[in-house]
């Protein structure tokens, strides 16, 4: 284990005990996804999918309610993807900052709480090994666009033409509500759930 692993550790769980007016409910019985077989929706997803692919660079700021191994609680995060680098912020309901993660073109690097710089070649890695769990981090950013990260993923889309629901590297992405920047929807609030660790997301803003 990386030195300092296990103080990060218990930090997160004081974090997400302090967001404990909030813990997340159960999760339904998920319906099977199909794929999406009404040419209308696919009509207007294509049309949608070619803007989303057409960004090259965002910035993002939002909430977190996080349930994983029967602990749960809010992070606010904040997370930034141009070309070449892509920042990720992770911090209490308060402000106070639980970790830094930034991937480039020369690897990974993590900045705790404490200031101690952790480095290494996989984002997930990393933060599976700090935290105790993560998200396909190369994955996350197709899905916080509203995008498959694979040709392979299944999903249903909604009368607009937009992913209403993915399964996804194992994960059930589910969208609950988009805004318009730019003239392009974005998911504004998301639910994931892989084993038993639930994610629901809600960005507060888009930067493109």
């Amino acid at each position: 284990m990386m030195p300092g692993m296990s103080t990060i550790q218990g930090r997160l769980l004081r974090v997400l005990a302090l967001g404990s007016l909030i813990l997340l409910g159960g999760c339904a019985t998920a319906p099977m996804i199909q794929e999406e077989t009404d040419p209308q929706r696919i009509g207007l997803w294509r049309s949608h999918q070619q803007q989303l692919q057409a960004i090259q660079q965002w910035q993002i700021e939002g909430r977190a309610a996080i349930l994983a191994q029967g602990t749960g609680g809010q992070v606010a995060f904040d997370w930034s993807r141009a070309t070449e680098q892509q920042v990720l912020n992770i911090k209490t309901p308060l402000g106070q900052n639980v970790l830094q993660l930034t991937h480039n073109a020369k690897g990974v690097v993590l900045v705790d709480h404490e200031g101690e710089i952790h480095q290494g070649t996989d984002g997930e890695a990393l933060l599976r090994e700090t935290l105790g769990w993560s998200v396909p981090f190369e994955a996350m950013h197709a899905w916080l666009l509203g995008l498959p990260a694979t040709g392979n993923d299944a999903y249903s889309l909604d009368p607009e033409g937009r992913i209403l629901r993915m399964h996804s590297h194992g994960w059930r992405i589910e969208y609950q509500r988009y805004t318009t920047l730019n003239g392009v929807a974005l998911p504004s609030k998301m639910e994931l759930t892989h084993m038993d660790l639930t994610l629901r997301l809600i960005v507060d803003r888009w930067r493109l």
